[in-house]
């Protein structure tokens, strides 16, 4: 059973982000089913890149969005964005590193951001983004 699962309350209501949101829920519970199943360094490494990989292109695809439409709160989600790469990055120096990182520590990050991130701050463009007509 994946540690975070797709419902339909996480919807933004445009398909493409959807798309990647599902996407990157995916890359999570690998990553997730990697530390559990006690796999090797370079399996784990290889989960953490790809997710870094994963979510450069996605906030890419939802900026692009935002100042192709002129979301007024492009900032400040950009900011939360930056935050969230920072922390992966982080985590990921630290596995290269060899220092201790907790399953724990993973998943709770990964569970909290991409459930409230995306029921929170996500959701703030789905209705800007529908009355621009982007489905």
């Amino acid at each position: 059973m994946p540690f975070i699962k797709w419902t339909e309350d996480l919807s933004v209501g445009v398909a493409e982000l959807d798309s990647q949101h599902k996407s990157l829920i995916d890359l999570a519970n690998a990553l997730y089913d990697s530390i559990n199943n006690g796999n090797d360094r370079e399996i784990l490494g290889k989960a953490l890149d790809r997710l870094l990989d994963y979510i450069a292109f996605h906030f890419g695809s939802e900026e692009s969005l935002f100042q192709k439409y002129g979301f007024p709160y492009e900032r400040t989600h950009k900011r939360e964005h930056d935050q969230f790469s920072w922390r992966v990055l982080d985590m990921r120096g630290r596995w290269n590193r060899g220092e201790d990182l907790q399953i724990s520590e993973v998943q709770d990050f990964l569970s909290d951001w991409i459930q409230n991130h995306i029921l929170h701050s996500d959701k703030e463009y789905a209705g800007f983004f529908k009355s621009k007509g982007v489905r």
